[in-house]
């Protein structure tokens, strides 16, 4: 049931130990070196800087096209990436040894992280089709889908070497961008060029550690805002195709369907902040969705956690039924169903 109230909920501190390597659910814990609390809807941020985000490596599509590991599909007319991580990983030793090094970086820095190579173990490293709702998921998905990290080191780089110098000195540049596992915004780009030496591990650790403070400032800083004003995901309510209801229909609590979602929305997104992106009788698309970061025990609180809230409290005020059918960690699809 939808409860109105003007009284904040202040969030408890907490104490989170670290994680190891190795992937995590989408009920994981959210880590921090030390204390750390969801910023109150008011007063002062308490440990916002010390709160650290689940990192997670991968390489860029330009380095996956380049070892044959990326290939373009289409089904049912529409085409999707095709991403192959295991294939790119055997491909060179260097690609290995790349995502090792931005790996071993952060855990010097205390970030939590989930391990590439051993999440694509775990789930087989397949590209998938879900039957059911005729939707394709790539490995990409499915890697975000299983390990649920906050922030993804997508990496690139291009080794090259004179054959015509006897010494065999090599030339690295790379660029390390980092991104928004949820919405995919940019948050932090950086390239190096003009790295030379003879060992790719070696020369691609001694430039990385020089380099990544800037990078880590980025990121510290945007995710010192998500744990202030909440993650951003996209929220959409959909009327299944020949339900005997639409979104102007009235509710059994007396409110329209529309006017339902736009109540619960004000009271379920952190200080009510979202835009209003489509309206109609059939859809309502919410963009800007802002969510909280953590459960009172301190787990995540994710979009998944977010659609199954709603559909109960659909269930229960408006007796209607509703299924959630999404891929990625920043998405909502509600798909009302009728009675």
């Amino acid at each position: 049931m939808i409860i109105r109230t003007s009284t904040p909920l202040l969030a408890s501190c907490l104490l989170l130990t670290a994680l190891s390597c190795g992937s995590h659910g989408q009920g994981g814990s959210l880590t921090s070196p030390g204390f750390m609390t969801e910023a109150p809807d008011s007063g002062p941020v308490n440990a916002i800087a010390q709160a650290k985000p689940t990192i997670m490596v991968v390489p860029s599509d330009q380095l996956l096209s380049k070892y044959d590991a990326l290939e373009a599909i289409t089904i049912n007319g529409a085409t999707y990436n095709e991403r192959d991580y295991s294939k790119y990983l055997i491909s060179n030793t260097n690609n290995k040894a790349a995502v090792s090094v931005f790996q071993d970086e952060f855990l010097k820095l205390d970030y939590p992280l989930t391990d590439l190579e051993q999440t694509l173990k775990s789930i087989g490293d397949k590209n998938a089709l879900n039957a059911a709702d005729n939707v394709a998921a790539d490995a990409k998905t499915m890697l975000l889908q299983k390990a649920s990290p906050d922030i993804i080191i997508e990496l690139d780089y291009q080794l090259s070497m004179d054959n015509s110098d006897m010494s065999f000195e090599k030339t690295l540049a790379y660029t390390v961008s980092a991104y928004d596992a949820f919405t995919n915004k940019s948050i932090s780009s950086k390239t190096v060029t003009g790295v030379n030496g003879k060992d790719f591990k070696e020369m691609l650790t001694s430039s990385l550690h020089k380099n990544v403070k800037g990078l880590t400032n980025d990121i510290k800083n945007y995710f010192a805002d998500i744990m202030t004003n909440g993650r951003e995901i996209t929220v959409r309510f959909n009327i299944e195709k020949g339900a005997k209801i639409n979104l102007s229909s009235e509710c059994s609590t007396g409110d329209s369907y529309s006017d339902w979602i736009m109540d619960y929305m004000d009271l379920n997104t952190k200080k009510g902040t979202y835009k209003l992106q489509s309206n109609s009788v059939f859809e309502l698309l919410f963009t800007n969705v802002r969510i909280p970061v953590l459960r009172e025990d301190g787990t995540q609180f994710s979009a998944y956690h977010w659609a199954r809230k709603c559909i109960h409290e659909l269930k229960d005020d408006c007796g209607v039924k509703a299924s959630n059918r999404v891929q990625g960690l920043g998405e909502v699809q509600i798909i009302i169903k009728g009675f």
